[in-house]
């Protein structure tokens, strides 16, 4: 139980989770936005929560369907995010811009992720999609230092510029979340076609039991 944790796309989307919600009320402060603060507050859970309920499922094909829930739900974000650069004119972080490279540093220790590595490829040595230590937790007041801002913790309004920075950073998250899951989804996809379903594997356990 609680395998989960330990799987990378996990643990980006429970830093894409923390941020989103500090940032939805940031972004949409009005009453008249509280639907789409609503949606990206939703959208950043179904993204984590399908991630745990699917690696929870013994079937293959409720893990590929809860997955698939998370992967789109992660795009909806990105699809989010880029919607507010775009509209408030706010530039959109090529995947090598060395500020990513510098917050993913500071932030998660390039743990697991390599130096070089674009936002959309997580490189490991093992090419693997878990780590036994977790990243940590990042918020606003985190990723701002990391980029050398000073900002107090009592300040509750962002600049233009910090705005930029949090906002790439969470879109950075999502992309290397996605790929992530794309590589379970295909492990999975895999394994269903060499060993079959569950209850393909529970039929062949039953025959086994009556010996024929």
């Amino acid at each position: 139980m609680q395998g989960y944790k330990k799987l990378l796309s996990y643990q980006l989307s429970k830093i894409a989770f923390d941020l989103t919600w500090e940032l939805a009320p940031v972004l949409y402060p009005t009453f008249e936005d509280s639907r789409q603060r609503s949606q990206l507050k939703q959208a950043a859970r179904s993204l984590k929560q399908n991630i745990v309920e699917g690696s929870e499922e013994r079937s293959f094909s409720s893990k590929l369907k809860l997955w698939d829930v998370a992967r789109s739900s992660g795009g909806e974000l990105i699809e989010d995010g880029e919607d507010f650069l775009r509209q408030n004119n706010l530039p959109r972080w090529h995947k090598n811009d060395p500020r990513l490279a510098q917050l993913r540093m500071s932030l998660e220790g390039y743990h697991p992720f390599s130096r070089s590595a674009p936002s959309c490829s997580p490189v490991t040595s093992r090419s693997s999609v878990t780590s036994s230590t977790p990243l940590p937790r990042v918020t606003i007041t985190t990723v701002l230092r990391a980029a050398g801002s000073t900002r107090s913790n009592r300040s509750t309004r962002l600049t233009r510029e910090e705005l930029e920075i949090v906002l790439n950073y969470l879109l950075d998250a999502l992309i290397r979340c996605g790929y992530l899951l794309d590589k379970q989804i295909n492990a999975i996809e895999k394994k269903h076609q060499t060993e079959g379903g569950y209850t393909e594997k529970l039929y062949r356990r039953r025959q086994a039991y009556r010996g024929y």
